[in-house]
This record gives structure tokens, C-alpha cells and sequence, in this order.
């Protein structure tokens, strides 16, 4: 036998039949991975859906609240009004307005009726009714009710997408005894929505008792085989599982005590990739058989020379631009592969002094621009502060001096007495609480305030004086200008994606011209020029460079405004991408 044919016989056998079962078990090893991972994609798909929906509901039973704690509603079924005149009045006057209002924070609610449970107090509508008149399943769902805790029922679990009620009950002013139950219905619609988010299309969802039977519909159970809807009727804990035929992810909807389970074909899911199996294979029987023996001849030549620098490449990072390739060539050897190792690691080195010089330079930047922005922005509200006290103090002779005295000894503490640029959200919405307490006293009723904070202030870090420029553009521009009563909100809230600070006023709003002005203003991101700074914003275009600088990404500053009806500055804070300083691990 001749040395090529020895070589061939030799391939064949050490190499192209262990590779080609290698692949065979690898591919298999690669669908089932492809697999579960798909599944687990799903799982998430179907618990960011259950997220949403419990976020839906959460907000639907918040109804409950805001009746339980308006002195109206409760006075109302506490049997307070002795005439029905007095009722119908408090009705129309008090209550009917927070109802509309919950309905419209609420769309999904198809019915809101309050079941009165105290004698003597009047029904009105189809609103406020007598106890007696709750349905019988509404009885019984409401009769185990804990203070403090409502309920969520289907009404009819066979339906494709069943409406759902909610229940829960009213109490008095001192929570010693229940003066109502409040009832939502729900339409189909939000389950509706939920089914849609966990993927819709080929994707089948239903509602299923934690144990138990499975509901009759109409084309599903024929359509999958007795075992897997015997796994599903067991309600064993696994949240998803995968056979030959179907796909199912499980999940416990906790609110609704009822689980809910997506299905799906495996044929429909891997239908593009089980029609180029038959094709893939081929094509990589016929080029493994021509390109072996060319291979075989040149591997020990070329390749491994080749497949040493891809290999370094690949272990390659900021923080290892090591040079080591060089050594592993023989001395004097000057061919292209030669060539190639010797530029390439001159580019590492080359790159690490770049990458070092670079990074140091835009930390001395941001740090410089850092400063003088702050610095920019502590005289205007040191100014401003001492002129309210001035004005103060000539208007009235009397303890609010020493009031506002205090507050203000407060803020000059918070301002010159620590080293770091940064705080937390909760200390700065502190220190601008003390702010708008200071022009509280001197504009009396015609400004008033409110605080709504949803997220961990505690633990978020922020630039120090960041809200402040905010809220003094709301009293200067808003609340100074007008005789009219001037209400500010301070909101912050957070999403998936980002982070959201807000301050609004009533104000009088801002021009159409002078609002773009600002705008170009901000959208540039230049440094003010001198003759700029008499045109006002300056607070404004500090504020934004700083929320850039201390968050980086697309964190920025957005102003809307409406003239005679008011303005909004929002602070959007995008999360993943902040500074190594900005503590952006708010709860969930």
C-alpha cells in the first residue's frame, strides 16, 4: 500500500469517523441545549406577562385605598349624613368625583358598586348598595375576608379569557368596624392582554386549577397527548417541561389562586431548523470529503502558526494586552506569518498606551466639568434663600422667622458641610422639602406641594443639588409670577429600562418661542456663553451636563410646558449604563 494511500486510510480512520460522530453528538447535545434554552426564554416571557398583570391588578385594588382613606367615602357609609338631602349632596359633591376618578385610572373596570353594610345609610345608584343585593358567589368569596386584604375571583374559570371581580372591605375612621365591600369587575379584556404577552400566535394559554381537572376547550385536548395533560393535571411544582410533541411553561398566578399554562408545538417551533437538518449534513459529509486530504497536507505548515495567534486573539481584553506570540517563533524566520505576529503585537502595544491615556484624560475632564457645574449652581440657591428670609423677616415680626430660620440653617448645613459631591435621593428630596417650606411661608396659600416617592431614595445615589434648580424654576417661573394658587409635585418612579424624577407645577407654563429656545439650548450640550446667561436656563443646562456627567448613557433632562397650564421637568435616568459611583439598585 502505497504512503498516500496509508495517509488516506490513516485520516479516515483517526480522524474523519471520530469527527463525524463527534458532530452527530454534538448536534444532539446542540438541539437539546437550543432547546431548553428556548423553553427558559419562554419561562421568562410568560413571568415579564404575570409582572405586567400583577402590576394591572395592583393597581386596579389601589381602588380600595383611596376610598378607604377620603373622609367622605367613609363618613358617607359610616351613616355620618342623618338626611338624604345631606347624602345625596356629599354623593354628588365628595364621593361621585373620586369614583369617575378611579374609573379613569382605571379603564379596565367594567362595574364599581359599593355594598353599604351599616343600617340607615342611603343607596345611591347603581353604585352604592345595600348589602343584600351582593350575588351569592360574591357572598361566599367575601365571607373569609382579612382586614387590610382584598380578593380577586373568576367568576366563570371555563371561559377562553374570564372577567374578574375583586372584593374588599370599606372600614370606619378607626378601623373597628366594616361600614362597606367594595366590588370590581373586571372585563375579559385584561386577560385578554395577558395572553397576548406571553406570545400569542401558535402559543395557546389557559387558566388552570391548581389541581384538578382541565377545562373542556373546544380543539386542545385532542390536539396533545393524554401523558402531557396527565403531567398538567397532576400540578407538579416544574414550571416548564418539553416533550416530542409539545412545549409547555406553567406558572402560578398567586392573585387569582389558578395556574396558567402556554402550549406549544415543537413541530411549529423547530420547523426551520428540522428542514435544514437533511440539507446541513449533506453539505457537510461532501465538504469534509473533498477538503480532508488538502487539510491533512497543509495543517502541519500553516495552520498551526495561524491557530496560535487566533488563539491569543480570543484571549485578548483590556486587561491583558500581553506580548507573548513572538516567542514561539524560530529566530531569523521572516516569512508573511512572521510579518503578521511581529505588527500585530506592536498594535498591542500601541493600543494599551492609547487605551491607559484616553481613559485617564476623560476622568480628569469629567471631574473638572463636574466642579464648576455644581459650582455654578450653589450661589443661585444661597441668594435666593437669603432673599425669602429678608422679605420674611421685614413682612412679619414673629416665630416664623425663627422658622424659616431654622430651614434655612438646615440647607446651609446640607450645602457647605460634606466633602462629597454626591448624596441620596432621600437627603436631597429632604433638603428641597426644606426649600418649599421656606417659599411656603412666603407665599402663603398661593403655593402648595406634594411629595410622591416610589423608589429606594435611600440607597440611590445622586448629585448633590440636582432637584433643587428644579424647583426653584417652578417657584420663579411658576409660582412668583401669578397671583393664582401655584401647586408643585415632586414624583419619582422607576420602570424596567430607567429611572424617572419629576418636578410639575400649575404655573403660568412657558412661551412657545422661549420653550424651543431652551430646548436647542439643551439638545446642544455647549458650554453657556456670556452673554447667554442673562437670557435665563443656565440652572436648567447645569442640571442636564451634570445628569449626563454622574449617570452617563442616555440619562438626560426633559422639559415640557404648556403656556397657562404648566411645566414639567423630568430627570430620566437610564439604568445598566451609569457611572461606577451611581448606585442605581432601587427595589423591584
Amino acid at each position: 500500500m502505497s504512503i498516500v494511500r496509508k495517509m488516506i486510510l490513516g485520516y479516515i480512520l483517526l480522524i474523519f469517523i471520530p469527527v463525524v460522530t463527534f458532530g452527530y453528538y454534538y448536534y444532539s447535545k446542540l438541539y437539546d441545549s437550543v432547546s431548553r434554552q428556548f423553553v427558559e426564554s419562554r419561562q421568562k416571557i410568560l413571568e415579564q406577562a404575570y409582572s405586567n398583570m400583577k402590576a394591572d391588578l395592583a393597581r386596579i385594588d389601589s381602588t380600595q385605598r383611596m376610598l378607604q382613606y377620603n373622609p367622605y367615602v367613609t363618613d358617607y357609609l359610616d351613616g355620618s349624613y342623618e338626611t338624604d338631602s345631606e347624602s345625596i349632596y356629599a354623593y354628588n359633591r365628595y364621593i361621585n368625583p373620586v369614583i369617575l376618578q378611579s374609573l379613569n385610572i382605571s379603564p379596565e373596570i367594567d362595574t364599581f358598586r359599593i355594598y353599604i353594610t351599616k343600617q340607615g345609610v342611603l343607596p345611591i345608584t347603581d353604585r352604592l348598595l345595600e348589602l343584600s343585593a351582593l350575588d351569592e358567589q360574591g357572598a361566599e368569596a367575601t365571607r373569609m375576608l382579612r382586614p387590610g386584604q382584598g380578593k380577586w375571583i373568576l367568576p366563570d374559570s371555563k371561559l377562553e379569557a374570564p372577567p374578574l371581580v375583586f372584593y374588599q372591605n370599606i372600614y370606619n375612621h378607626d378601623f373597628t368596624e366594616i361600614v362597606g365591600l367594595l366590588e370590581l369587575r373586571v372585563g375579559s379584556e385584561l386577560i385578554r392582554k395577558f395572553y397576548r404577552a406571553t406570545g400569542g400566535g401558535d402559543w395557546t394559554a389557559l387558566l388552570l386549577p391548581p389541581e384538578g381537572e382541565l377545562p373542556e376547550r373546544e380543539g386542545i385536548l385532542s390536539a396533545v397527548a393524554p401523558s402531557t395533560w396527565a403531567r398538567m393535571v397532576s400540578g407538579e411544582s416544574q414550571t416548564y417541561f418539553i416533550n416530542r410533541e409539545v412545549i409547555v411553561n406553567q406558572l402560578f398566578i398567586q392573585e387569582l389562586g389558578v395556574r396558567v399554562a402556554v402550549i406549544g408545538k415543537v413541530s411549529e417551533v423547530f420547523r426551520s431548523i428540522r428542514s435544514q437538518e437533511i440539507v446541513m449534513i449533506t453539505t457537510f459529509a461532501v465538504l469534509l470529503a473533498l477538503l480532508s486530504f488538502a487539510y491533512y497536507t497543509l495543517a502541519s505548515t500553516i495552520t498551526k502558526r495561524v491557530l496560535r495567534l487566533a488563539r491569543h486573539m480570543r484571549n485578548l481584553n483590556d486587561d491583558n494586552l500581553k506580548q507573548s506570540i513572538s516567542k514561539e517563533d524560530k529566530p531569523g524566520r521572516k516569512d508573511e506569518i512572521s510579518f503578521l505576529t511581529e505588527t500585530y503585537n506592536s498594535m498591542l502595544l500601541r493600543m494599551d498606551e492609547l487605551i491607559n491615556n484616553v481613559h485617564r484624560a476623560e476622568l480628569r475632564n469629567k471631574e473638572a466639568a463636574y466642579k464648576v457645574l455644581q459650582a455654578q449652581i450653589k450661589p443661585h440657591f444661597l441668594y435666593n434663600t437669603l432673599e425669602t428670609i429678608r422679605m420674611l423677616a421685614e413682612s412679619n415680626n414673629d416665630k416664623e422667622v425663627a422658622e424659616i430660620s431654622y430651614w434655612f440653617g438646615k440647607l446651609m448645613r446640607y450645602s457647605l458641610s460634606a466633602q462629597e459631591d454626591h448624596t441620596v435621593l432621600s437627603q436631597e428630596i429632604e433638603t428641597v422639602v426644606f426649600y418649599l417650606n421656606i417659599h411656603k411661608m412666603r407665599l402663603q396659600k398661593r403655593l402648595t406641594y406634594e411629595v410622591d416617592i416610589a423608589v429606594a431614595a435611600e440607597q440611590m445615589s445622586c448629585p448633590r443639588f440636582i432637584l433643587q434648580p428644579l424647583v426653584e424654576n417652578s417657584i420663579i417661573h411658576g409660582a412668583s409670577v401669578t397671583l393664582r394658587p401655584v401647586h408643585i409635585r415632586i414624583q419619582a418612579a422607576e420602570t424596567e429600562d430607567e429611572i424617572r424624577i419629576s418636578v410639575s407645577d400649575s404655573g403660568i407654563g412657558i412661551p412657545e418661542d422661549r420653550l424651543q429656545q431652551i430646548h436647542d439650548r439643551l439638545s446642544r450640550g455647549d458650554e453657556v456663553k456670556p452673554q447667554e446667561e442673562e437670557e435665563g436656563g443656565v440652572g436648567l443646562y447645569n442640571v442636564s451636563e451634570r445628569i449626563k456627567s454622574f449617570y452617563g448613557g442616555a440619562s438626560r433632562l426633559v422639559l415640557e410646558s404648556e403656556e397657562g397650564k404648566g411645566t414639567c421637568l423630568t430627570i430620566i435616568i437610564e439604568k445598566g449604563v451609569a457611572s461606577d459611583h451611581a448606585n442605581l439598585n432601587s427595589r423591584r
